[in-house]
């Protein structure tokens, strides 16, 4: 059971994953000069779809409170010279994307808490 709306669920969830997007391609960046190291994605995004959809048509499906991360190295990232496949300029446009898209969430989720807090407001009167 749930004390919000599944849309308050979704936001919440996705903000929760998209933060730790931002400590992953941080932690990339952190060891952009580090031998070996190996650059990591994390992507949600299918999995959320997948638990919203299930949701909504009644489908057996994850909770969305349930959606798991992959983190994952990164595939199509080249190595350099001592074996580090962080290109600061995929990272740096990345984070940018994330912080953009975390800007929108927490937008997105503030309206609904303005929405409820009208919506008890205007109960009383």
């Amino acid at each position: 059971m749930t004390l919000f709306d599944k849309t308050i669920d979704t936001l919440s969830k996705s903000l929760d994953l998209q933060l730790l997007r931002q400590s992953v391609i941080s932690d990339n960046i952190a060891n952009a000069e580090t031998p070996h190291f190996k650059a990591r994605r994390v992507e949600f995004e299918s999995e959320l779809q997948k638990a919203v959809e299930a949701n909504e048509t009644g489908a057996m499906g994850p909770e969305i409170t349930q959606v798991q991360p992959n983190i994952y190295q990164d595939p199509v990232s080249e190595m350099g010279q001592d074996l580090n496949t962080v290109d600061m300029d995929r990272e740096m446009a990345a984070m940018t994307k994330n912080d953009i898209q975390y800007s929108a969430g927490t937008q997105m989720i503030n309206k609904k808490f303005s929405i409820l807090k009208y919506a008890i407001g205007e109960g009383r009167n």
